[in-house]
């Protein structure tokens, strides 16, 4: 009898460690799910009439990142049917060696500082849309999606304005 009871003791003694051990996984810490940075005021640069050599035009928002690492805008998508069919590009404008403003892509993405933020504006960070193939006049909108170096995407809906009313 006394086998038994030395059994039945390490049988429960083994059903308590398993029970404590599945109560230690489920509170065990979730890989959090990535952060999407917010947009904000965003707009993209009227194009009334598309002319020869002029058919593109710039996005500009305020970017948000509310985590605790930096995160970078890496790319865009059109969303806007029939606007454009060439991938679109996140540039910058820096000055040349030649001390002239010019328009580059940027390498890597465009850094949005952990709790911090990072404005995309005429004169410097913007997406840039090539080979537009109809006008884009002032108070339409025009819908895209943002791709960010942790994986998640934000779809914005940006207004045109006439950039002769950007008091940036």
């Amino acid at each position: 009898m006394k086998n038994s009871t030395s059994a039945t003791k390490r049988g429960f003694s083994l059903v308590a460690v398993v029970i404590a051990a599945l109560a230690l996984v489920g509170c065990a810490p979730a890989t959090p799910e990535p952060v999407t940075p917010t947009a904000s005021d965003v707009w993209i640069k009227a194009v009334p009439e598309l002319m020869d050599g002029m058919a593109m035009t710039g996005v500009f928002m305020t970017l948000e990142n509310p985590s605790d690492e930096d995160i970078e805008l890496v790319g865009a998508t059109n969303t806007t049917e029939g606007l454009s069919e060439t991938p679109l590009e996140i540039h910058e404008v820096v000055k040349g060696d030649d001390g002239e403003m010019k328009m580059q892509m940027v390498e890597g993405g465009i850094v949005i500082p952990a709790k911090g933020s990072v404005t995309l504006k005429p004169g410097g960070y913007h997406v840039m849309y090539w080979n537009l193939l109809k006008p884009i006049p002032v108070g339409s909108h025009v819908t895209l999606t943002l791709e960010f170096s942790n994986g998640t995407t934000r779809d914005v809906d940006a207004v045109a304005r006439d950039i002769s009313t950007y008091a940036g």
